[in-house]
């Protein structure tokens, strides 16, 4: 027996987190998105944490995509609207290099690489 109820979150709630009202529209958005619609008797829901991943995965690639590793961070940040914290993250984090990067030894002796 389960210890800790799953949260559900019915077709009406998601709506107006994706600023629609029509019930098949939902299920479109849904289905685009990969997420499942279960039915029961009490209607038609998707699992809570499910939607919740699903809703903020272009915040999630562009946190990956922008700061790598530490993206979690940032994330929890937003999560918990203490956006000040990420100040204090981006000047504590590593500048990393940008700029051109010799590989051939040519390169490297034209570009700051050290002669042999």
């Amino acid at each position: 027996m389960l210890s800790t109820p799953i949260n559900r979150m019915y077709l009406s709630d998601i709506s107006s987190f994706i600023n629609r009202k029509d019930k098949r529209t939902i299920r479109n958005w849904c289905g685009k998105n990969y997420l499942h619609v279960y039915k029961d008797s009490t209607g038609e829901f998707v699992m809570k944490a499910e939607f919740e991943l699903t809703y903020n995965m272009p915040l999630i690639k562009y946190l990956k995509q922008k700061h790598g590793d530490v993206w979690m961070q940032y994330y929890e940040a937003y999560n918990k609207g203490e956006l000040y914290k990420i100040l204090d993250l981006n000047a504590n984090a590593s500048k990393t290099q940008t700029g051109y990067i010799p590989k051939g030894n040519l390169s490297k002796k034209l570009f700051g690489g050290s002669p042999k």
